[in-house]
């Protein structure tokens, strides 16, 4: 039996971690199945999936995508789709320019509260990644603004604190489309997180979304046995992942090991 963790981030969006730093952990962890689910960007697949040969790991093509439903934020992660289409690297472009945006507004929104961050520091931490708010929560801590990442979001990044910028967000029905007609899947992340997570399963459900991420550190047993029950009810299935970032918290590669049975419609993609 082969056993699978299908959320794990990169250089490439937010991680501190290498795709093939990422593979070596995954085959320490003893993990023959993973997926590197970068925010917005496809990089790190192909290097993940070059180095895992020699480990005999099978590395799933996927993305974690912000979306909008009806004003609820919403991820979604896309898997086992083509990472050469064409209609979504255009997309994901779109989103990554937005996003530095994003991140040279939240700058200015600090420096307007006398908060000034080393945007040289900034753009050194995102590396070859797209400049998000955890690489300035990062550069936060390291002058000595705040304590810890966690404090730079409390006090200053999170939403409706002086330094939150609001980011552009797919729909969900266009990310289902886009992630579709590129050959994948969909699956919700991290459900726990969203507010009203049985009615909004329900809801995304019966708009197209494939499957729930059921196992995560930030889900509990109880809410997992209820999202399991919900898919089964709408003939979906679950998928499971540690959304390890590489930083020292409990969502850590490996946490969460899924059987491959568990994930059998993402594997038929592949």
């Amino acid at each position: 039996m082969r056993f699978a963790d299908l959320h794990l981030h990169t250089i490439h969006s937010d991680g501190v971690r290498s795709p093939r730093r990422v593979v070596e952990l995954a085959a320490h962890h003893q993990l023959q199945i993973i997926a590197v689910s970068d925010h917005d960007n496809l990089a790190g697949i192909q290097e993940a999936s070059d180095y895992a040969r020699s480990f005999q790991i099978t590395v799933i093509p996927a993305v974690e995508l912000s979306c909008d439903y009806h004003g609820t934020d919403v991820h979604l992660l896309g898997y086992a789709f083509d990472p050469q289409d064409r209609a979504l690297n255009d997309r994901l472009a779109i989103f990554r320019a937005g996003r530095l945006q994003r991140g040279e507004r939240i700058l200015d929104r600090l420096l307007e509260q006398g908060i000034a961050v080393d945007r040289t520091r900034v753009a050194e931490l995102c590396g070859e990644g797209a400049m998000g708010r955890p690489h300035i929560a990062r550069a936060m801590v390291e002058a000595g603004i705040v304590k810890s990442v966690q404090e730079a979001f409390r006090q200053w990044l999170g939403a409706g604190c002086p330094g939150y910028v609001s980011k552009e967000r797919f729909q969900v029905a266009e990310a289902i489309e886009t992630i579709g007609e590129a050959g994948g899947l969909i699956s919700v992340a991290h459900p726990s997180l969203c507010p009203n997570p049985v009615e909004l399963l329900d809801a995304l459900f019966q708009a197209g979304v494939d499957a729930v991420e059921a196992f995560h550190p930030e889900v509990d047993a109880v809410s997992a046995t209820e999202f399991q029950r919900i898919a089964t009810r709408h003939g979906k299935f679950v998928t499971g992942g540690s959304d390890d970032h590489g930083f020292e918290d409990r969502r850590t590669i490996g946490s969460i090991r899924l059987p491959e049975t568990s994930i059998a419609p993402i594997l038929e993609r592949l």
